[in-house]
């Protein structure tokens, strides 16, 4: 199988999955809270991890300066990032959320830049002044009628934190990935960090920790444990390793169309002209972002 064959089979994986994952997302909020869902979405997907590499004899005895690795992979990308995320979905629906996430390609790319020093394109300025008019198109009705108070703004501010905090993981995934750790360990380890962190959280915040017992959250709890997290995650995280992160953050291009495509039939989330228009520049900004300029 080709290395290329075998990069399309990642990026598939992780747009599929991450693409129903925002909905599958709203079965828990109505339930239990932002912090609880993570907290046990995290600690499903480390035990799971866990009994993996215990079947595959998997080393996982690392030194000291690579659990700091881990830990901060762990805090920025499965607890901040989620915690905000799943605070974004209870103010504007899950596409919407979704959509806000394309803005990882460009977090990626200037977080290369700086911590990598890989350059930047005047196809990734470009596609980023395309992409931010696709932002105004969308959130066009906000814009015109501000509101201060309003939740469309306060859940796309909070998208975007969580998509910032989702690229700082990243950049930490790529030291761990150039000091050849196994995918596999720096998610067990980082997932295993990430759930003890937003514990700490929920009981500083004083949030109910327990599970609400119905089909639904459980349902989606390990949906989301095992496919949104163990699985797209491993393909993401090793995507990333071999064509780099700011590349990889092109799963972001389509996982959001499928995401506004399923919260108009179970969201009843409206389409309008503006919002067709701003989608369509901003996965042109990304394709643009990500194409590799010739010569």
């Amino acid at each position: 199988m080709s290395a290329r064959f075998e990069n399309l089979i990642l990026y598939a994986i992780c747009t599929l999955i991450w693409g129903s994952t925002w909905l599958v997302i709203t079965f828990q909020i109505d339930a239990a809270s932002p912090v609880t869902s993570v907290f046990w979405r995290f600690l499903l997907s480390t035990t799971l991890l866990l009994l993996f590499c215990f079947w595959k004899k998997q080393n996982l005895k690392y030194s000291r300066h690579d659990h700091l690795l881990f830990a901060g992979q762990g805090v920025l990308m499965f607890s901040i990032n989620y915690m905000l995320t799943y605070v974004a979905e209870t103010m504007i629906s899950s596409g919407m959320v979704a959509l806000s996430f394309t803005l990882l390609v460009y977090y990626n790319m200037f977080g290369m830049r700086l911590f990598f020093k890989k350059p930047i394109t005047a196809n990734v300025i470009w596609g980023s002044l395309l992409g931010g008019v696709g932002i105004v198109f969308i959130f066009l009705n906000e814009i015109l009628n501000f509101d201060p108070s309003s939740k469309t703004i306060w859940g796309l501010l909070v998208g975007f934190l969580a998509t910032l905090s989702a690229s700082l993981g990243n950049m930490v995934a790529q030291k761990s990935y150039q000091k050849r750790i196994p995918v596999v360990v720096t998610n067990t380890w980082g997932m295993l960090y990430g759930s003890m962190f937003t514990l700490i959280v929920a009981l500083v915040l004083q949030h109910d920790l327990s599970i609400p017992l119905n089909a639904r959250f459980l349902g989606a709890l390990f949906y989301l444990a095992l496919f949104g997290s163990v699985i797209a995650f491993g393909a993401y995280l090793s995507l990333a390793g071999r064509i780099g992160a700011e590349k990889a953050a092109y799963t972001s291009v389509l996982s959001p169309v499928i995401a506004l495509t399923l919260s108009s039939f179970f969201e009843n989330f409206h389409w309008t002209p503006y919002i067709v228009i701003g989608v369509v520049l901003c996965l042109l900004g990304n394709v643009l972002t990500l194409t590799k300029r010739a010569g």
